[in-house]
């Protein structure tokens, strides 16, 4: 009788690892057997080892990218990948929010507040539509600076308790000192609040997700106790120029496939974005918490992208961190212009870089330490293949003296178009098969299976040969600014957070197009003017590079180009909402101080939210009430902006300076208070 041999069972998670892994260095592997054939076609020196080291690098990153793609391509086909984390309403339906208290913050930093409390608004009334909506409590984490707005948020917080009935589940607070940004606000509500609830949905001042969509996400929260995070795809909204238009459509074309391919190896090691996303607190609070990096210019200090590492830590601690691709309510905006989104990217190579100091840390897991490389090289590898560039032009020029000098004529012609241009040929054929091939595919799904986001195959085609072009002059531009960018940080330059600008109403000027890319085309207007004096060949051969530098202003001034219409899509819904009244009187920033101070509304308004300081020395009260009168007499310029915080954030110093502004006489106060 035959013995059979007992069958074998692969861990899904190590065979995904390797099948992946195995595919991306196959395809490196193949790339880097041709360069090294291309450089040892004569001896063999310090700068073929140099390029070659460097091309290891690049193209693996570059297979890294073709082949999540591949692998979203493959999931797609089989119907989608089986261990994908799924939200299935008819399966979540049993589980009960009653005892798992959901805190949905939303940090805000000097942003629009009619649009802010708008979208508050909706999904508050929304969520009160459903069974378990008392589960649920907002929170508006402002770390707002200027007075005007500052005002602005809080009236609108009592309208929108008002208008919602929303007394006891939605609260304001604002911090007097926006400490390490938004991570900081975060974590301030972790410590404050966060022993009070199971669940925190965090929510960017930009997004925005449908009442069902945050009841699933904590239903399947409840459901599975080992999930730490679990992050959503969110959809690009409110589009409102050439520019967010593009990358909305790119999205929709083409991220799925990349991001269920990232999702096929990393399995609960997924990515966190550090909004639109729902984290179980207390591991969070536990395990989360963001060291103090060493001092090292614009490397050391408060970290400023915290999301990977609060990933990896929360995955250090036993917890996974999923990501869904199910087509849930949630959405974000994009920077209208290129400009602001290069002002983004700068922010985040920062935050990037300052990650190696997480990669010898003994204790993250692979795939965390994946992740974290990953993001360090999406912007270092935009200087390592500008120092190929240069490179390689150098060893071509000569190469190129030395086969003139060593051959005749024809014999040169021949070794040197048959060999040497064939194996460059082949680089480049392989090199623009990685970049486009994923593209390509993906064009093809949508044209089989036509979505409804483009109405016909001839719309879906007209955009992908329009963004094809578009991105392909971008790609060069955008790797110079990098290099920028990550030089800025290594000599210590360090990003301040600023608001982020999300409206526009018209094109950009060129002047500033130009101004922001000035140093990118007077390079592009060099290379091709040495290129085309030293070698004919390298001029039109590099052409893509230097002709992308010098349309860059151009391009962006351009793709600024505001859209007819934005109701297009998960658009629509979304900004046919109307915007609060503005309360007379109107707020502006000159006016905003003198509201809060004299205005019987606004002053209430104020004064409700800040809280009585009960250990107040009568020293610091005489001082306050110092001020006031100076400022009462001199108007605000007469006082310093910190002396003028201390006024607004002090219950006693409002008390006094309303009151004895109501009983002085107007000809003995300053002319800013005269008049409300």
């Amino acid at each position: 009788m035959t013995k059979l041999l007992p069958k074998i069972e692969l861990n899904p998670y190590t065979f995904r690892l390797f099948s992946f892994w195995g595919m991306v260095n196959l395809v490196s592997g193949f790339g880097m057997y041709i360069y090294y054939e291309f450089l040892t076609f004569r001896q063999f020196d310090w700068i073929d080892a140099f390029l070659l080291f460097t091309f290891s690098l690049l193209f693996l990153h570059l297979s890294y990218g073709a082949c999540i793609a591949l692998f979203g391509f493959f999931q797609s086909l089989k119907g989608g990948d089986p261990y994908r984390c799924r939200l299935n309403e008819d399966e979540l339906k049993s589980i009960s929010l009653n005892s798992a208290p959901v805190a949905v913050i939303i940090p805000v930093y000097n942003e629009n507040p009619d649009e802010v409390f708008v979208r508050i608004t909706k999904m508050f009334n929304e969520l009160n539509t459903f069974e378990d909506s008392k589960s649920f409590d907002f929170f508006i984490l402002s770390d707002t600076n200027k007075t005007h707005i500052w005002l602005q948020e809080e009236t609108k917080f009592f309208d929108l308790l008002n208008q919602t009935d929303g007394f006891g589940r939605i609260y304001y607070r604002r911090r007097k000192s926006n400490t390490n940004g938004k991570s900081g606000n975060v974590s301030d509500f972790c410590r404050r609040y966060g022993k009070n609830y199971r669940y925190m949905i965090v929510l960017d001042a930009d997004s925005y997700m449908d009442a069902s969509s945050m009841l699933l996400l904590a239903k399947k929260m409840e459901a599975e106790p080992t999930i730490g995070i679990l992050q959503t795809n969110p959809i690009i909204y409110k589009t409102q120029t050439y520019f967010q238009k593009l990358f909305q459509n790119s999205q929709i074309l083409f991220s799925k496939y990349y991001l269920s391919g990232a999702s096929y190896w990393q399995m609960n090691s997924s990515s966190f974005w550090g909004h639109n996303a729902i984290i179980r607190l207390e591991p969070f609070i536990d395990h989360c918490a963001l060291p103090k990096l060493p001092k090292l210019g614009a490397l050391g200090g408060k970290i400023l992208s915290h999301d990977t590492i609060e990933s990896a830590l929360i995955r250090k601690a036993g917890y996974s961190v999923l990501f869904t691709l199910d087509n849930l309510g949630s959405y974000e905006e994009y920077p209208p212009t290129w400009l602001e989104s290069l002002q983004r990217d700068q922010r985040w190579c920062q935050g990037n870089l300052q990650h190696f100091w997480f990669l010898g840390a003994r204790e993250l897991n692979f795939h965390s330490k994946i992740s974290i490389l990953l993001g360090i090289f999406s912007y270092l590898s935009s200087v390592f293949w500008l120092l190929f560039i240069g490179f390689s032009t150098l060893l071509y020029l000569d190469d190129l003296r030395f086969f003139r000098l060593a051959f005749n004529s024809k014999d040169f012609e021949i070794i040197f178009k048959e060999f040497y241009l064939e194996k460059a040929i082949q680089l480049q054929l392989l090199t623009l098969s990685l970049l486009f091939l994923p593209k390509i595919i993906a064009l093809l799904f949508e044209i089989i299976r036509p979505s409804t986001h483009f109405k016909s195959r001839f719309e879906t085609l007209n955009f992908f040969l329009k963004e094809t072009i578009i991105s392909f002059f971008m790609a060069p531009t955008s790797m110079f600014m990098n290099v920028q960018f990550v030089l800025y940080t290594l000599l210590g330059k360090k990003v301040i957070w600023k608001t982020q600008n999300r409206t526009t109403k018209k094109r950009i000027s060129f002047v500033s197009a130009f101004q922001t890319f000035q140093l990118t085309f007077l390079f592009g207007v060099f290379v091709a003017i040495v290129l085309f004096l030293q070698e004919l060949i390298l001029f039109y051969w590099l052409s893509p590079i230097w002709f992308s530098w010098m349309i860059s202003p151009l391009l962006a001034y351009f793709t600024s180009t505001p859209l007819q219409s934005i109701s297009q899509n998960s658009d629509k819904e979304l900004t046919s909402i109307s915007a609060y009244p503005i309360s007379e009187p109107v707020i502006t920033e000159e006016n905003a101080l003198k509201l809060i101070l004299t205005h019987p509304k606004f002053f209430s308004y104020h004064l409700f939210m800040v809280r009585e300081r009960l250990m107040e020395t009568k020293r610091t009260q005489l001082s306050l009430e110092k001020l006031c009168d100076t400022m009462l007499k001199g108007g605000p310029n007469s006082i310093s902006k910190w002396e003028q915080n201390r006024i607004l954030n002090n219950r006693n110093a409002l008390l006094y300076f309303h009151s004895k502004y109501w009983r002085t006489l107007e000809s003995e106060i300053s002319p800013y208070f005269r008049s409300i």
